[in-house]
């Protein structure tokens, strides 16, 4: 027995919520297959994208706080960084503030490859805003915030 619970959006019915969940899981899961064939176009691992994305906007990150940003153990993101670093995409600086901390920098050659692979996400992207109307775009904007409001107070409070 399925129930019809209105849609505030556009005012649709819709048969199973659980249908909604499904398709959302599709959609991620769709949009990472897209993603990780990117970065493989641009010679980069997935998390090495990420990992230089966020390099990319903060100047001198530490690897604690690439950590801390990621949800990923300072382990695992001091092997990513390794790896970044022996390809030449990021650079290493002992702080002059405190030598302790190590601040994480791009290269060019890390930049560069960073923009191909930007490149081909925002290819990606410019075709599904194609294919969605303003109110879709509107309606699917309102969505992401709220669930991302509702998920950071959920990791606020260990996930309850």
């Amino acid at each position: 027995m399925s129930r019809k619970v209105p849609d505030k959006i556009s005012n649709h019915a819709v048969e199973n919520l659980g249908d909604v969940w499904t398709d959302f899981g599709t959609l991620i899961s769709k949009f990472t297959k897209i993603s990780r064939l990117n970065s493989k176009r641009a010679h980069l691992t997935l998390p090495q994208a990420w990992a230089l994305q966020v390099i990319s906007t903060r100047k001198g990150i530490s690897p604690k706080e690439i950590s801390t940003y990621s949800g990923t153990t300072l382990p695992s993101i001091t092997d990513l960084l390794d790896g970044l670093s022996a390809l030449d995409y990021i650079y290493r600086i002992r702080s002059n503030e405190d030598r302790r901390r190590v601040e994480i920098s791009i290269s060019e050659n890390g930049k560069e490859r960073l923009m191909k692979f930007q490149k081909m996400q925002q290819s990606m992207t410019e075709k599904l805003e194609k294919s969605l109307n303003i109110e879709d775009m509107s309606a699917f904007s309102k969505i992401i915030t709220t669930m991302v409001k509702v998920l950071s107070t959920m990791e606020e409070t260990d996930g309850e």
